[in-house]
């Protein structure tokens, strides 16, 4: 376990361990301390989360973390597409036909319940505790940075000068959180410009950090309005989104 008193992770789970996936660990001054995407399967994820747990912990993941639903949508990401489909940023569908056993995220959270690992969706601001919230960073930059619609850094068709001026910008946002409240200060690990070789990491990367802010952002203003929206439940699903652009220090840099 580390030796600060908070830390808040992010996960950005790929859906299969055949594949890696984005991890991020912020300290309690919103540094990261931690950031990779060589990390496949659940143990070895698990592991590292261990690694990085404090007396408080909040933990971000951008995958389904409860599925219930036999087919189809669950009642959060149809929610949440009526209010983010206009900026492109609906969630994909989640069910047991994807998921037979509740995915990845949920094994997950299993095994660190032991931990003291819990969903909770009724927190008040600077909780005490160890928590573990499901979220999404579309919607989440669309809500923090005031946008109007995502960063278009997934490559898909684009051609790769888009994407990578794509991803230059997103990086950037994330950089500019360094005066927000809460802080994210960005390391030389994440550099400010990238090329197509290897791009899969850094995209990964990105969404670490970002689940691990929002991670941050819901312990430091909890999961009430007007700060935050829960999109669904604890028994079908939900997915928690900043719901107000970030507020800026007025106090002096140091």
């Amino acid at each position: 376990m580390t030796g600060s008193e908070q830390t808040f992770l992010g996960l950005d789970l790929a859906w299969s361990d055949r594949n890696p996936s984005g991890v991020a660990a912020l300290d309690a001054a919103g540094t990261v301390i931690d950031a990779r995407a060589d990390l496949r399967d659940d143990d070895t994820i698990v592991a590292w989360i261990r690694t990085h747990l404090a007396p408080t912990t909040v933990i971000g993941i951008d995958m389904p973390t409860i599925v219930r639903n036999a087919t189809g949508i669950r009642p959060c990401e149809r929610e949440l597409a009526v209010d983010f489909r206009k900026y492109h940023a609906g969630p994909h569908p989640a069910n047991l036909n994807r998921f037979p056993d509740g995915g990845r995220a949920r094994r997950m959270l299993d095994l660190l319940a032991r931990d003291g690992v819990s969903e909770r969706l009724d927190l008040g601001p600077k909780p005490r505790g160890r928590f573990a919230f499901e979220v999404f960073p579309h919607p989440a930059h669309v809500r923090l940075f005031d946008r109007t619609s995502i960063f278009r850094y997934k490559k898909k068709t684009r051609p790769w000068p888009l994407v990578l001026e794509a991803w230059a910008s997103y990086r950037a946002a994330l950089a500019s959180l360094i005066d927000a409240d809460p802080p994210l200060h960005l390391g030389p690990e994440i550099p400010k410009t990238v090329e197509s070789r290897g791009y899969k990491k850094w995209d990964d990367l990105l969404d670490g950090v970002t689940c691990a802010y929002v991670a941050s952002y819901l312990w430091r203003w909890g999961t009430a309005a007007p700060h935050t929206r829960i999109y669904g439940d604890l028994i079908s699903g939900y997915i928690a989104v900043p719901d107000r652009a970030v507020v800026v220090s007025t106090e002096k840099r140091e």
